[in-house]
């Protein structure tokens, strides 16, 4: 089990990670009330130093003390929470590596999770002792998104459709999936991916790849998620569900239902996000991020598809999905 917190003391935090997404959670973790003893790991010097001016320009509390590392064996032994904001292709080794060597109490883990399955499987032993472990598909933690559940789309099968251009099929796909497992309850049994284009593409992130087309996730209760990733235009998001018919776009922060009834909200940044995150879990033991377990289950079947297709599509002994 992980360390027991003391009130009376600085909570001990690590980011591992801090390039463009971990420097965000290093900016919300500055405005943590509770005083934090904070760990920025990350091999690049640049990165540690872009996350150093970041923290600084939420002006943080004095109560906090922060380091940079450029090892994680030069992390503490004890640990309350660990954010793991590196590559995919990374992550399951870094978790592996600092349970093994480190007490770790409570783990936030970046999405992807890892790119092949057995990276998923790494991650779920190396956490299972853990007092918590969860994954950042953070539109669970909106309350855009809980209201919206609240006016008649949660507690039953949703019919989802997302469209538009250029979004990041591949990565972002995980995204949409828990939010219909958050929704309704159900699990991801099966994704059709004979939609998707043949090619693959360079991603952002150097050393990953993206593929355009259509990804379709059937649930268990009957329910699906329909991913478009074409040509060009806004992210929208489309649901039918017994309440009635949803049109959401996150960019105005609007969701109409086909009667006239209109939901208005934002999609808060990570760095408004990650401090409260942190203290829901100090203060409670849990959040509302899906755990590690749940999350493996969608990532799983997503994984498993698109491996597939990479493999019929030109890469026939692949053996992992570059996505991050």
């Amino acid at each position: 089990m992980g360390p027991e917190m003391n009130a009376s003391q600085r909570a001990i935090a690590a980011v591992i990670g801090v390039g463009q997404l971990g420097s965000r959670h290093v900016q919300g973790l500055a405005s943590c009330v509770s005083g934090l003893d904070l760990h920025l790991v990350d091999p690049s010097s640049s990165s540690l130093d872009a996350a150093m001016e970041r923290w600084s320009q939420m002006a943080p509390s004095p109560i906090h003390r922060i380091e940079t590392h450029r090892r994680l064996d030069e992390l503490p032994n004890l640990l309350d929470l660990v954010v793991v904001a590196c590559n995919a292709a990374e992550r399951a080794a870094v978790v592996s590596a600092l349970a093994a060597s480190r007490t770790v109490g409570q783990w936030v883990l970046e999405k992807v999770l890892a790119c092949d399955v057995e990276g998923l499987r790494v991650i779920s032993e190396a956490t299972d002792q853990a007092d918590g472990a969860w994954v950042n598909t953070p539109r669970r933690m909106l309350d855009w998104y809980a209201r919206i559940g609240d006016k008649g789309v949660a507690g039953r099968p949703v019919e989802m459709e997302v469209t538009g251009g250029g979004w990041g099929l591949a990565c972002n796909a995980i995204h949409f999936l828990d939010l219909a497992v958050w929704w309704s309850g159900s699990e991801v049994v099966a994704i059709d991916t004979g939609g998707l284009r043949d090619e693959w593409k360079l991603a952002r992130r150097d050393g990953y790849l993206e593929v355009e087309g259509r990804l379709h996730a059937t649930m268990a209760d009957g329910g699906y998620v329909s991913m478009i990733d074409e040509g060009s235009g806004d992210r929208a998001i489309n649901l039918r569900t017994w309440s009635g018919d949803w049109r959401i776009d996150e960019s105005a922060g609007r969701a109409f239902r086909e009667d006239g009834l209109e939901v208005s909200g934002r999609l808060e940044l990570q760095s408004e996000l990650t401090g409260p995150l942190a203290e829901e879990i100090f203060s409670t033991g849990a959040c509302r991020l899906p755990t590690v377990t749940e999350s493996v289950r969608a990532h799983q079947v997503l994984l498993e598809a698109l491996l597939d297709h990479r493999r019929r599509t030109g890469v026939p002994n692949a053996s992992m999905v570059p996505i991050t």
